[in-house]
């Protein structure tokens, strides 16, 4: 009997009548029970993060949004049913307390820029709505009229709020303050040609010292950390239980320093619905360009499918090598104008130099493991980032590392830890694995999620990654490679190169985010492809030509394909011509002019 049943039977009149009643009661509750229908225990909810919020279209950079952008969304949260959560609701749904509302919104508000003082919380005051801001406690120790380094600039203190207002709006009860880290928003130099990276996740370089080493790294990030927490502790009376991520960049290490400095829940830049489940990782969407409330609202349903337009290309650093620093730069910047010219929204890159017999005899990156054919791999990815605003995958497979290793499962792990730790990657390429058994965990994944959309199929290859059992089957090194490059570069993508076959249009990997299919561009016609998540990928001995090519892009993009792209390529040489074939396979040029 169900305990409201029970409390019916004690509460009734004693007697036959009163017995009777219980017993109706008892037994109404009974028949009605199988209809009720269980909700589920909710964990899922959206996290925004905002940025400066500003008056006039004017005042904007890419970060920022004006305020009749938030308070248009405030209004429509409102209207549809959605509730602004807080960090103790994330807390209790992550200990099983109470879920979280259907339509959960977490909004949170980085940099400390003063008009999160003068704008925001008198809106989140309005709407009664609470919020999570993250401060840099560097810029906020600075004294009144001094100047904060921020990015690449001097600005002057007075554009970030101060202790003081800090204290009030922590005292509302409306927003609570997360670190930004102490003095970590910024940028170190990460090789030895100058490029600045996230201080976070860079090990910085020095003409004297040369690489960071990976303790000296640990140091910095813990006593970066610790000063922080102090800093907080001492001016608002309350540790922080949070930490946002500078420019969303984190890796394995700087978790592992913030769980054991204290904090336990830790906000990334990563697409995707966050989870109280998983509180030291909470995905974060980032709106720019102030976005319309349009596309605010369309990213409270990540779930969706996006088309994801893809053009590759490969790029072999020894084509850049010219024994002279200068020459090496002007070539590098021939790649990254040629890689605008033709739209490309990726470059596949080999990590390993190559002798004309095709045997591994160096690395483009340094490592403990082989030989430096020169430290080139860092500015190559991070300047075709940068500048060209194109993915960089790298081409390093397993067996080919095993093969001159001598098979040393250690040393190869090794290898690829020196990747991740040296190379700003954005993407690795997969060549000798193959589709995992369909019995293997995909997380937990809201039943009405698109399966390919980005963030669906990331969370379903870190379930996988994450209960991958260390055996000897065919397929653990490649498996356990991107398991070592994913700690050091966490949000990988993961291209897939499928093994050559008659079928034309092989099922998409269901873990990779791009299924490379091999296709001749020689071949008549391509097959269209409704699937977001196969590419074409036109290999060959030689370019492509450039009329076969634009032709074949032409008839393949009437078919429906989305995503293509060729090796090898010539860019010094300019094969396949760009201004020939540019208007053609240009993703800025998608779907093909008619």
């Amino acid at each position: 009997m169900t305990m409201p049943a029970m409390a019916a039977l004690a509460r009734a009149r004693s007697g036959w009548a009163g017995l009777w009643r219980a017993l109706l009661a008892a037994c109404m509750l009974a028949l009605a029970a199988p209809h009720a229908t269980a909700q589920p225990f909710n964990t899922r909810f959206v996290a925004i993060a905002f940025h400066g919020v500003v008056d006039r279209a004017s005042e904007l950079d890419d970060d920022a949004v004006t305020v009749d952008r938030l308070v248009a969304l405030l209004d429509w949260l409102r209207g549809n049913g959605w509730q602004a959560i807080s960090l103790d609701d994330v807390a209790r749904a992550h200990s099983g307390e109470r879920p979280l509302p259907a339509k959960a919104v977490l909004l949170t508000f980085d940099d400390g820029y003063r008009n999160l003082y003068t704008r925001v919380y008198p809106l989140l005051l309005a709407y009664r709505v609470p919020a999570l801001a993250a401060l840099v406690t560097e810029w906020l120790d600075v004294p009144p009229g001094g100047v904060v380094r921020y990015g690449e600039r001097e600005v002057a203190r007075e554009r970030f709020i101060d202790w003081a207002q800090a204290r009030e709006m922590q005292r509302s009860g409306w927003v609570e303050f997360a670190l930004h880290t102490h003095a970590l928003h910024g940028e170190v130099v990460g090789n030895p040609q100058g490029n600045t990276m996230p201080a976070a996740v860079t090990r910085r370089w020095s003409a004297e010292a040369g690489y960071e080493s990976a303790l000296a790294f640990t140091q910095r990030l813990r006593a970066d950390l610790a000063r922080g927490r102090a800093l907080m502790q001492r001016e608002l009376g309350r540790a922080p239980r949070a930490l946002a991520w500078p420019y969303g960049r984190y890796n394995a290490t700087a978790v592992r320093e913030a769980q054991a400095a204290g904090f336990t829940q830790l906000l990334t830049l990563d697409p995707g619905l966050a989870d109280a489940r998983t509180p030291l990782a909470i995905n974060r969407y980032l709106p720019t360009h102030n976005p319309p409330l349009s596309e605010l609202v369309t990213n409270l349903r990540p779930e969706t499918a996006e088309v994801r337009i893809a053009r590759l290309a490969c790029l072999d650093p020894a084509a850049l090598a010219s024994g002279n620093a200068t020459e090496d730069d002007a070539r590098l910047g021939r790649v990254i104008e040629r890689a605008r010219a033709l739209g490309l929204t990726g470059v596949v890159v080999d990590a390993l130099q190559r002798d004309a017999q095709q045997r591994v005899v160096g690395a483009w990156f340094p490592t403990r493991e082989l030989p430096l054919a020169g430290d080139v791999l860092s500015r190559i990815a991070w300047q075709l980032q940068t500048r060209a605003g194109v993915a960089v995958h790298v081409r390093l497979a397993p067996r080919d590392v095993a093969a001159v290793l001598g098979g040393d499962a250690a040393r190869v792990e090794r290898l690829y830890d020196d990747l991740g730790a040296q190379v700003p990657l954005s993407g690795w390429l997969m060549e000798d694995g193959t589709p995992p058994a369909s019995d293997l965990p995909l997380g937990a994944i809201a039943p009405d999620a698109r399966t390919d959309a980005a963030w669906v199929v990331a969370e379903h290859r870190r379930a996988h990654l994450a209960a991958l059992p260390r055996t000897p089957d065919r397929d653990a090194p490649a498996w356990h490679a991107l398991t070592r490059l994913e700690a050091a570069r966490p949000g990988l993508q993961l291209l897939w190169l499928a093994p050559a076959s008659r079928d034309a249009a092989p099922a998409p990997h269901r873990l990779a985010d791009f299924t490379l299919v091999p296709q001749s561009v020689d071949a008549a016609g391509v097959p269209g492809v409704i699937d977001a998540r196969l590419l074409r990928w036109f290999n060959a001995a030689a370019p492509p030509d450039a009329a076969r090519l634009a032709a074949v892009a032409r008839d393949g993009q009437r078919r429906g394909t989305v995503a293509f792209g060729w090796c090898p390529d010539d860019p010094l040489a300019d094969r396949p011509a760009a201004a020939a074939v540019a208007s053609d396979v240009s993703s800025r040029t998608f779907p093909a002019r008619r």
